[in-house]
């Protein structure tokens, strides 16, 4: 099978978000710049493990930080497995990152709480916080969908994320009665922009309310942590850590709507430590 920038580019097409296509479409470029410089014509079932050994060789040798050179190979496996006719299920040797998710606390996101004076900016942290949507999950939500509860009023979302997989997520019932208050004038979606009615609010607008309202919180409590850990995504790895607490790490990738467990993994790191710091505080004897 060739593989060439009209194939990445068919690819591209079909995954539904931008921010995915962009990466995505980074990533494959580099394989095919690498496909053409080996002068590689035909992929197969056949010469694949090879060619995933070349390549991975080949991205060793650029300026790359190890998490890019990680994500370039889990891209291209997705790739393959998705839109060839090339599977490749042999586990991908992954370099070790010291790459940790930035994140805040649940005492860290309470505080928070404290210094909103706007209700979409409360809402928004509680539900980013409370369900692990990503924003432009979050930002797609209709006032329709609201009204899919269980016996306990809790919202049943059903969401479609990266590369169309699909997961169900649940907005505790508390969360969803001021969602559906503070959504009560709005004519389609949960958070809908005043200037262009009937169409969400912009990433970039959630983005630069969060950026204002941590350096207020920085300034008053003499602080660097909200400026650097107060971003929409952060607010999901939050979610995640907490989860882990409680669940097995199957049921986490499923309430991310990862596809791969290695993802979920980049988490488990950080419940190892807290184990750790627990271990300290006990006392000799």
């Amino acid at each position: 099978m060739k593989i060439d920038n009209t194939t990445i580019e068919k690819y591209i097409a079909s995954i539904p978000n931008r921010n995915t296509q962009k990466t995505y479409g980074c990533s494959l470029r580099k394989f095919v710049k690498f496909l053409e410089k080996n002068e590689i014509t035909d992929l197969n079932q056949e010469n694949i493990k090879r060619i995933f050994l070349d390549y991975q060789a080949y991205l060793n040798n650029q300026n790359l930080k190890p998490i890019s050179r990680n994500q370039n190979m889990i891209n291209l496996k997705t790739f393959l497995n998705d839109y060839t006719n090339i599977t490749y299920n042999k586990k991908l040797k992954l370099e070790r990152t010291t790459n940790e998710p930035k994140y805040l606390t649940t005492p860290q996101i309470q505080l928070i709480y404290k210094y909103t004076e706007n209700p979409l900016d409360e809402l928004m942290i509680k539900l980013l916080s409370n369900t692990g949507l990503r924003i432009h999950e979050a930002l797609k939500i209709t006032k329709q969908e609201l009204t899919n509860v269980d016996e306990d009023k809790n919202v049943i979302l059903k969401v479609i994320g990266k590369r169309n997989k699909k997961r169900v997520v649940l907005i505790p019932s508390e969360l969803a009665k001021k969602l559906k208050e503070y959504s009560k004038n709005n004519k389609t979606y949960l958070f809908e922009s005043k200037r262009k009615p009937n169409s969400p609010i912009s990433i970039r607008t959630i983005q630069r309310r969060f950026n204002n309202l941590a350096r207020k919180i920085d300034e008053k409590e003499k602080t660097k942590i909200y400026s650097e850990n107060l971003k929409p995504h952060n607010l999901r790895h939050s979610f995640a850590i907490r989860a882990l607490k409680t669940n097995e790490i199957n049921y986490v990738k499923e309430f991310l709507g990862h596809e791969s467990i290695t993802t979920t993994q980049i988490y488990t790191n950080l419940k190892e430590k807290e184990i750790l710091d627990r271990f300290k505080k006990i006392e000799m004897i």
